[in-house]
């Protein structure tokens, strides 16, 4: 049977926070003016520079706090989308230089958020969100998403199903993204093309994901994951992608591989995204163990190394990243460091397996943060061959005090034949000013070069 919905009857606790209304003004050294409005209910936010004319605004309306049941979100704006949405524009595996993540896929479905005070590129949208998440007493989860951006006549459509089994230990998540996007019409003057000629038009893509997590109670975990990607195409019939992740953890060591595999020319994604013929390959082993002090302070010692490759079906060059690092941890400070060399497989003919490797670049990272009583102070140091970045950051912590601020700087250095050819320095600071109803909302930044 199901649950009554919407019955009308709210707690008194519920009543008194969504009549609390928040307002937040900001500005900053841009000449950038927003201020943001918002209850349990609705919030409504907007921003503008006055000299160049540019302002967004944003508004949500939501249910949850009325009827728990059946919670309705509805945005409208210039709204930013992620989610499945952004897998579905770059379904690709990412190579990143982290050794200390994994990045394994799980499914989801499209989100959107409102607009932040120095976002003004985005067109105006509109987002509707409806969970199902109550009406059954079994751990059954919906969720139902819509999004509509009449400037490009693009529709999306997206749903995610979750459910538990096996007294909670497997749970599996299934979801679908489908929708028309406006592909622009790409010409050009020159005679010799990249790829082929195609008049603009609305073509649907979608994507489909399945994923699975299994968790024991002697703390091991499985995790899974496949996606497929369909992209209507300009040039003829629909061409497809595919992705596949597996995650094992074993008390302190985990282990993970992906593949991402496109056997098709020309392809072009939602976001006109042009994916040439290629397989991914990405593999990673992260493990991390306890360390007692002799003043018996907990520390944690992570390292991890991956190695991730493209093998191009149609070219003979083939990029190599191989990611290692290892972390000292605590409650109250982090030290990292890292290294990251890019390489290239080379071979005679793409029809032949690479034969030589010659090595492009390397980069290390050192980093370290802090977390003390009243200040967090962090240090961040990268350099790649020529190109040397010193960052430094330091925040009060939110314990010390209900008044924020953050502030930064970073210098940025090229170098040539052991001479200086670019620099470029950069400081910020973010003062964020809590009252019971007002929040002010101070940022000052500048660059020299």
């Amino acid at each position: 049977m199901l649950p009554q919905i919407c019955s009308g009857e709210q707690p008194q606790t519920d009543k008194k926070a969504g009549s609390q209304i928040h307002l937040e003004l900001y500005g900053d050294s841009q000449k950038t003016l927003g201020a943001r409005l918002q209850n349990s209910m609705v919030e409504v936010r907007t921003a503008g520079r006055p000299e160049s004319g540019k302002i967004n605004f944003g508004i949500l309306f939501s249910t949850e706090k009325l009827c728990k049941e059946l919670p309705l979100q509805v945005k409208y704006g210039n709204l930013s989308f992620s989610g499945s949405l952004s897998k579905l524009n770059s379904p690709e595996l990412s190579n990143g230089s982290s050794p200390f993540t994994s990045s394994i896929l799980s499914a989801s479905c499209i989100s959107a958020t409102l607009p932040g005070y120095s976002s003004f590129s985005k067109p105006e949208s509109s987002f509707l969100q409806i969970k199902l998440h109550h009406l059954k007493k079994r751990p059954l989860s919906l969720t139902v998403n819509l999004a509509l951006q009449p400037e490009s006549s693009t529709s999306v459509f997206s749903t995610i199903i979750s459910d538990k089994f096996f007294s909670n230990q497997l749970t599996i998540n299934a979801s679908c993204t489908a929708g028309h996007f406006l592909y622009k019409a790409k010409d050009s003057s020159s005679w010799i093309l990249d790829s082929p000629y195609y008049a603009s038009d609305t073509l649907f893509c979608s994507l489909f994901q399945l994923s699975a997590i299994w968790k024991n109670k002697g703390g091991s975990s499985l995790q899974s994951a496949i996606m497929t990607a369909l992209y209507e195409s300009p040039f003829g019939p629909y061409t497809q992608v595919w992705r596949g992740d597996i995650n094992f953890s074993l008390k302190q060591t985990e282990f993970y591989f992906s593949s991402f595999l496109n056997s098709y020319e020309n392809l072009l994604t939602s976001s006109e995204k042009q994916i040439d013929p290629c397989a991914q390959f990405k593999a990673g082993l992260i493990t991390k163990k306890p360390l007692l002090s002799k003043n018996k302070n907990l520390f944690f010692i992570k390292s991890g190394i991956n190695a991730c490759t493209k093998i191009n079906l149609t070219q003979a060059e083939h990029p190599l990243r191989l990611n290692t690092g290892i972390q000292l941890s605590s409650d109250i400070t982090s030290l990292s460091f890292s290294v990251s060399i890019d390489s290239k497989m080379k071979s005679l003919s793409p029809e032949e397996p690479p034969q030589t490797i010659e090595k492009d670049k390397i980069a290390f990272k050192l980093s370290n943060s802090w977390n003390l009583k009243k200040l967090s102070p962090g240090m961040t140091i990268a350099i790649e061959e020529n190109k040397y970045k010193f960052s430094i950051n330091l925040a009060n912590n939110a314990a010390a005090s209900r008044h924020r601020f953050n502030g930064n700087c970073s210098l940025s250095l090229s170098t040539r034949d052991g001479q200086i050819e670019e620099k470029k320095f950069t400081a910020g600071l973010t003062c964020r000013l809590n009252f019971k109803y007002l929040t002010i909302v101070g940022k000052l930044s500048t660059t020299l070069e």
